[in-house]
Parts: structure tokens; C-alpha cells; sequence
């Protein structure tokens, strides 16, 4: 008896078997309407369905309302024109554009393709309710989660190579040069170093530490060298800010950052925090886009700011944040 790979692989292959069962009824749905002689193919149904609801729609038009791709609507198109069932023009309106409308013949089919169609619904609701289960509602619900979130934009939530290979460390004196050092080097690489970097970065321990913050260390694990830091800084009660995050030149490229800012929402909510801001500068493109994706918001400044540089002002809800693991 062989075993069902796919069927132990669990939510691993999941893609892999909603496509085998799609293969399957579209098989058999080709099957069907052989048996009922009429010369039509499952993959069609929804361009047809659509032209027959509608009337002449452009290939963009089809492919938004159905979900399908614009390559894939242009391979039914051929196959449905080489059948009689469409022909394909320009649009008046615009020549740029291709339309697609039934044809007379693909009309005249409309009847006995829609007599074929209730009986393949009929058919598959008895299918769907011998499954004991709202089979459909749970696609429904598959496809609006997939809508607010992609499953790329879940995984990359979860994947950081550099999990692996690094971890994230809270400060000890021994760290306090490498504080200074990660911050010196990508502070002067764009800008210049201001009163109130030196007097952070001279004494981590007086003016972050010892007033209830925060600063941790991305650190190899072989070899215990800090490549990345950032600080939390208590700014009120409830509310820290994120400061002084930068990762060495040599260590960029291994997803450090992320590693560091997802620990760093973890030790804030761990110390109370309700929001944390930052300041920063829109010229570092790649952080502005790193704060955005754990949910930061840019706002207005509420006040002045003590760094010349910052002409950008963010903030996050810690209870709103999902970190990554």
C-alpha cells in the first residue's frame, strides 16, 4: 500500500494539493462534457461566463473581474477563438486594447453549456456537502486573509537567516566600545556626529541604562563580536524610544537589522511600554522601509528635535505589533 506523501506533509503542501485536487475536477469536468458532446473546456468557464454576464470586455477588464491572470486570460482567449466561441478586436475607444466578445455561435452554445453547467453545480454541491464541513466558507476565508496579508508578506515575517547564525544580547560594559563604534561609523558615513550622540555614546551606561533603558547587541554566536545595536531609551512611563540602531558595514546584508528591531519590540512591551517612536532621517531608505514593515507610522514631530539630521518622525502602538519570530 504506498502512503500519501503529500497527505503527511500537512500545511507544507498545501499548495501542492489544492492544485492536485484543482487537476482533478478539471479533469473530470473535461470528462463531463465529452460525455454530453459539446466541445468545451473547464479552464474556459470563467472567461465565457463572463462575456455571457457582461457582453465585450477588454483582456485587463477579464482578468481583474475573474482573478486570473492577464497571460492566462490571452491563452483561453486563443483557445476559445481556434473553438468559435470568441473573437477578439480592437477597442474603439482605444486601439491599444484587445476586446473580447462571443461570438454568434459561442451565443447560440449559451443554452445548452448553462443546462451542463446546473447539473456539474448540482454534482458538486453533493460533493462538497458529503465533506460535512463549509468547504467554500473556508476558501472564502482563505482568500481574505490572503488579501490582507500575502502568504510572501507571512513568510518573511518568519524567515531571518540570520536567526541562525547570530542572536540578539542586552548590553554589558564589555560592549560599551562596540555601542560607540557601530554608531560612529554609520553616523559619519551620511552625516556628521552631534553633541548629543557623543554625550549617548561616551556614557551608555549613565544616559541609557541607569534611566531605565534599554540596549541590546546582534552578536555571532561563534565568536561573541557585536556587528549590530540599537538602544530603548525610557522617555516616559510608558513610552521608550528606539535610538541609536545601526549594524557595521561588514555585518549589512544578513538580515541584522530585522533580527535586531523584532528583539527590540519584544523589550520594550517586556518593559512596559506602550508606544515607542524614533527619529531618523529619509534618506536611509532601507530603515524607513525596515520600521514601516513592524508596523511603525510616520508622523509629525511633536516637538523639536535634538539631532540636526532628523527630518523624520515615527511611531508604533507596542500592542498592535506582531514581531517576528
Amino acid at each position: 500500500m504506498h502512503s500519501d506523501v503529500l497527505g503527511e506533509l500537512g500545511a507544507l503542501a498545501f499548495g501542492t494539493r489544492l492544485k492536485r485536487l484543482s487537476d482533478r475536477v478539471m479533469q473530470d469536468g473535461a470528462k463531463m462534457y465529452r460525455a454530453t458532446g459539446i466541445a468545451f473546456e473547464p479552464k474556459w468557464f470563467p472567461v465565457y461566463y463572463y462575456l455571457s454576464e457582461m457582453g465585450p470586455r477588454s483582456i485587463m477588464d477579464i482578468a481583474k473581474a475573474v482573478g486570473i491572470s492577464h497571460p492566462s486570460v490571452n491563452q483561453v482567449a486563443r483557445e476559445m477563438k481556434a473553438a468559435n466561441l470568441v473573437s477578439a478586436y480592437k477597442d474603439t475607444k482605444d486601439k491599444r486594447k484587445r476586446v473580447l466578445a462571443l461570438t454568434s455561435y459561442g451565443k447560440q452554445q449559451k443554452k445548452s453549456i448553462e443546462a451542463v453547467w446546473q447539473v456539474i453545480g448540482a454534482t458538486l454541491a453533493d460533493l462538497l456537502d458529503e465533506t460535512g464541513v463549509d468547504f467554500l466558507g473556508y476558501m472564502g476565508t482563505v482568500e481574505r486573509l490572503l488579501d490582507r496579508r500575502s502568504l510572501e508578506q507571512r513568510f518573511l515575517d518568519r524567515y531571518n537567516p540570520a536567526a541562525s547564525e547570530f542572536e540578539v544580547v542586552g548590553f554589558r560594559p564589555t560592549l560599551a566600545n562596540s555601542f560607540r563604534l557601530i554608531n560612529e561609523e554609520w553616523i559619519n558615513e551620511d552625516f556628521s556626529m552631534e553633541e548629543s550622540d557623543r554625550v549617548a555614546l561616551s556614557d551608555p551606561l549613565g544616559h541609557i541604562i541607569d534611566p531605565g533603558g534599554a540596549i541590546l547587541f546582534a552578536c555571532e554566536k561563534t565568536t561573541g563580536k557585536a556587528l549590530g545595536t540599537c538602544a530603548l531609551i525610557k522617555q516616559g512611563d510608558d513610552i521608550g524610544e528606539l535610538a541609536k540602531m545601526g549594524v557595521y558595514k561588514s555585518g549589512r546584508g544578513h538580515g541584522l537589522g530585522k533580527l535586531l528591531l523584532s528583539a527590540a519590540l519584544t523589550k520594550a512591551t517586556e518593559m512596559g511600554f506602550r508606544k515607542l517612536y524614533l527619529e531618523t532621517n529619509s534618506k536611509l531608505a532601507p530603515a524607513l522601509g525596515l520600521y514601516r514593515h513592524f508596523g511603525f507610522v510616520q508622523m509629525r514631530f511633536p516637538r523639536a528635535s535634538d539631532y540636526t539630521r532628523a527630518d523624520v518622525y515615527m511611531e508604533v502602538e507596542l500592542n498592535a505589533v506582531t514581531t517576528v519570530e
